[in-house]
């Protein structure tokens, strides 16, 4: 496979995270981004032969998403966190009334 074959591969996978994200599908976003960093290691083990135009637009928009993936994993994580706070004080709760 050619290197702008990899590199528009890359950039699809890109795209997919983002819906994963929006969608919610963690487990697949995480497999997903797993494969994605091997196939941008192995596309950048030697300079892709690629013109420099269309590598520096794709990089870019690859940092923009990546962006926008950080958000929604912080966001994800605080929905997280809030949730897991919630179940502690149920618990606590739940524990309490058990003792009375």
């Amino acid at each position: 496979m050619n290197a702008e074959i990899k590199f528009d591969e890359i950039l699809k996978d890109t795209s997919k995270l983002i819906k994963l994200a929006e969608l919610g599908e963690w487990d697949k976003l995480i497999s997903l981004e797993k494969k994605r960093e091997l196939a941008i290691k192995s596309l950048f083990s030697n300079q892709p032969d690629i013109d420099e135009s269309v590598l520096h637009d794709g990089l870019q928009y690859i940092l923009q998403k990546n962006k926008i993936l950080m958000q929604y994993s912080h966001s994800q994580r605080d929905s997280l966190h809030l949730e897991m706070s919630k179940a502690g004080h149920a618990h606590k709760a739940i524990n309490q009334y058990l003792a009375t």
